[in-house]
């Protein structure tokens, strides 16, 4: 008698909700082959079975310990650690790099400030807030502290940090997206990025505004291409008016994008001029999304195997 064998499958909305990773960065490690989904017969949605979560969570790890998808990759190829262990030393070495570079950073500033005060200028306030902050930044965590999770993704945040923070507006414009007019959304794969409307004459150019993706609710990403305002849509696609307006933007390879998106919201919080734009339709949709923009060519992005994009978050000032 033959045993029958259950596979329990976990469908891609509740891995975003548990695992608090999106669905674009869910495609994009299935892209780069270290991890794999099963799309079930009569099932609109992707699943991931035991064994694929095995895979997510360590990825996720080796995510917060910066480790570069290229390396991940390497990884996982390797039966046996010689991989892994070369990847660890690999980061040490790095971050024995930049800790010294800080270390000679600090003792520059510190012997500066001892000048200061050695020539007799008065008024240091400013300068002694600085040391004390370099103090504390400098404490080393006790060696009786457990590590949890949430302290190694802010951890990995913090090294992280964003860089060039802009304030753009966007213009208003007629776009093109992925969403079927009969219903659903077309799946966003590597080729069809470049390619889903191409036989109508309209392709994306990373880094010139024509071309953005936009999360949806339950994390869903739909594509939006610009087209004339007087394009007769034949298309089995739908389109809409792009309100455009301000947003808070800031660059990130996609393996960084959730933690980015974090910590542009945090950056926005802090911020004495703007704040998020969470204005609601009547059905209590937001009017404008956060978004992405592919700012790396297609070709280079393929080359490097890596996707470098603009992110985008709708702000107001206050």
């Amino acid at each position: 008698m033959c045993e029958v064998i259950f596979i329990e499958l976990i469908r891609i909305n509740d891995v975003v909700d548990n695992y608090g990773i999106s669905s674009r960065t869910l495609r994009y490690y299935e892209q780069v082959g270290i991890l794999r989904s099963v799309h079930p017969e009569n099932k609109a949605q992707r699943y991931y079975d035991e064994t694929a979560l095995d895979r997510l969570k360590q990825i996720i790890v080796l995510r917060k310990f910066q480790i570069p998808i290229k390396d991940i990759i390497a990884v996982f190829k390797d039966d046996n650690m010689t991989s892994l262990i070369q990847t660890f030393m690999d980061k040490l070495n790095s971050l024995d790099n930049e800790i010294s570079a800080l270390t000679e950073l600090r003792r520059i500033i510190d012997d500066f400030l001892h000048k200061m005060m050695i020539n007799g200028i008065k008024k240091i306030s400013a300068i002694t807030l600085l040391y004390e902050e370099t103090e504390k930044r400098l404490v080393q965590v006790p060696d009786d502290e457990n590590l949890t999770f949430e302290q190694l993704s802010q951890a990995s945040r913090k090294v992280l940090k964003l860089h060039d923070v802009r304030i753009i507006r966007l213009m208003p414009s007629r776009m093109l997206t992925s969403q079927y007019k009969s219903g659903g959304i077309a799946a966003l794969d590597a080729d069809k990025m470049q390619n889903l409307f191409a036989e109508y004459d309209f392709i994306p150019q990373p880094g010139l505004r024509n071309c953005f993706y936009r999360k949806e609710t339950d994390d869903e990403w739909i594509m939006m291409i610009k087209i004339p305002d007087d394009y007769e849509n034949n298309t089995p696609y739908t389109d809409e008016e792009f309100t455009g307006g301000l947003f808070a933007v800031a660059s990130s390879f996609m393996e960084d994008m959730d933690d980015t998106f974090i910590l542009l919201k945090d950056w926005i919080a802090k911020s004495g001029d703007f704040e998020i734009d969470t204005n609601v339709n009547e059905d209590g949709i937001f009017l404008r999304k956060e978004m992405i923009e592919e700012i790396l060519p297609y070709d280079i992005a393929e080359k490097l195997n890596r996707y470098q994009q603009d992110i985008f978050i709708p702000v107001k000032n206050k």
